[in-house]
């Protein structure tokens, strides 16, 4: 039984879904009615979350309080002491409801910094401590379900319900969704998978006749020279023009016209297109000029708040780093007097061909500006915007293998690899996510409504937090999406943070 209810208007949902994730985000597990047709099950669902929550979040709005389920979900919240308001915008609450201590969220834009967000967030937490323990708590003879045995099953840690993934029952089933429920039981008994887009199980089912699109294909138009745009984000790509953007001439980059490898591990062979400046100095990969599409789209399970709005991003040609910076590249700009001098602590394999740890913002733009000078060619870390371009290597997918987590290629584990040992996207890029979190060029903003279309990097005065991508070896699979963001402070060091280079093509 989740912890938490969230009430609200239906015309208010977008506010809501960024409630509901910055609670998951918190590590709370939360319900949303997703407003489904009113109907017996849709009742008995409803009000067994809802008299089973310890906490109930209520929003109100000028359209939630005129709203005879919310305000009677705000009753059954506040005769069981579980009742938690917010104010999403500027309104007069039920009058029965004047009284009580409102939180107001009214500016509040996704940050989990801001202080009314933590005030409402401790407020949760006080009324999930104080409910009373054992099934009883929930009225109505609602308990929790037990298992085989009598051992009560553990609530699952975050639950966050979206439209798009609830699927309306009929009596009648066909043979082809038979056939659709043996093959999701015969892949997830195999070792289990990780769906974002329902939608997408048919392109998979396509995949196995031979008839899906080819990512090489797709990745190998990216890098081909005077590419603008790789055909399958172009294909993606809204008609409208870039609002606001003025014209980019994007200039072609060499690149080869060969196949791209599967992404199997093979023996560390350069990709095409690839330099590298000195013998210490890492390895570079040019990526062309095009578009594509920045961000998670709306019905991307895990999707964030903070991953979106998704916009059409003109990008100029750039190179980046094929793996991470490496311990042995570290310690020669060490050696060389750069880098400020600093050894960080072996990583627990060991270090030489290992990605770098225990490495700040600021310690990575160090080593950067030591290439700079080593080099004569411009280094820098990427911009968010080039770190999902490269990353993404022409796919539109949450992973850049496809729609399903595939452990294998993830990077993921208990423990960094060395960046050999990891399978490659179709760029060629290795490590792209787990093994170390990257650290980004931007500053971070909760939203890339204000982003620059042109794929250069958000930058706001006294920055106080720098965006991360690419996840750990440690983290969960949401963290392991292209899409997902995290940020730190300049000077944060950690044994799951480090970063990749980029530089002028």
């Amino acid at each position: 039984m989740p912890d938490v209810f969230v009430s609200y208007n239906r015309e208010d949902l977008p506010i809501a879904q960024r409630v509901v994730d910055g609670l998951v985000h918190e590590g709370l597990n939360v319900w949303l009615d997703m407003e489904l047709k009113a109907g017996e099950n849709y009742d008995e669902i409803t009000e067994e979350r809802l008299r089973g929550a310890k906490a109930v979040v209520v929003l109100w709005s000028s359209r939630s309080v005129k709203s005879r389920w919310v305000r009677a979900e705000a009753t059954i919240g506040q005769r069981k002491s579980t009742l938690v308001p917010a104010m999403i915008e500027e309104c007069d609450r039920p009058v029965m409801f004047e009284l009580v201590q409102t939180t107001d969220l009214s500016k509040w834009e996704g940050d989990l910094a801001d202080p009314q967000w933590r005030k409402l967030v401790n407020v949760i937490r006080d009324r999930i401590a104080a409910a009373p323990p054992g099934p009883l708590f929930a009225e109505g003879g609602v308990k929790k379900p037990a298992a085989k045995g009598g051992k009560r099953k553990a609530p699952p840690k975050q639950v966050a319900i979206r439209k798009e993934h609830i699927v309306e029952t009929k009596r009648g089933i066909g043979i082809g969704a038979v056939l659709m429920s043996l093959l999701v039981v015969a892949v997830a008994g195999a070792g289990g998978f990780y769906l974002w887009k329902p939608q997408q199980v048919s392109d998979l089912l396509a995949s196995f006749s031979g008839n899906a699109s080819s990512v090489a294909t797709d990745a190998a138009s990216l890098r081909a020279a005077g590419a603008d745009t790789p055909p399958a984000l172009a294909a993606a790509a809204p008609e409208a023009a870039l609002a606001g953007a003025a014209p980019v001439e994007l200039a072609a980059t060499p690149a080869p016209a060969t196949p791209v490898r599967d992404g199997s591990p093979v023996s560390p062979v350069q990709p095409e297109g690839s330099f590298r400046e000195c013998d210490a100095c890492p390895l570079m990969l040019n990526i062309a000029g095009g578009t594509f599409m920045m961000g998670a789209p709306d019905d991307e399970l895990g999707r964030k708040a903070w991953e979106g709005p998704t916009r059409k991003v003109a990008m100029a040609p750039f190179a980046i780093g094929v793996s991470e910076v490496t311990y042995d590249e570290w310690d020669a700009c060490v050696a060389d007097g750069g880098c400020g001098k600093y050894t960080p602590k072996d990583a627990e394999a060991g270090r030489g061909k290992l990605p770098v740890a225990l490495v700040s913002w600021k310690d990575a733009t160090a080593y950067a500006a030591w290439l700079t000078k080593k080099t004569g060619r411009t280094y820098r870390l990427p911009t968010e915007a080039e770190w999902e371009y490269a990353g993404r290597g022409g796919t539109t997918t949450p992973f850049w293998w496809g729609a399903l987590n595939d452990a294998a290629k993830s990077g993921s584990g208990t423990a960094t690899q060395a960046a050999d040992t990891i399978p490659a996207n179709a760029l060629g890029l290795r490590g792209v996510t787990g093994n170390v979190r990257e650290w980004t060029q931007d500053c971070y903003v909760n939203t890339f409504a204000k982003a620059p279309l042109d794929g250069r990097s958000v930058e706001v005065a006294k920055c106080a937090q720098r965006v991360l991508r690419g996840g750990s070896f440690a983290d969960g699979v949401e963290a392991l999406r292209i899409a997902a963001r995290a940020r730190n402070a300049p000077d944060f060091r950690d044994k799951l943070t480090g970063f990749r280079v980029a530089a002028a093509p």
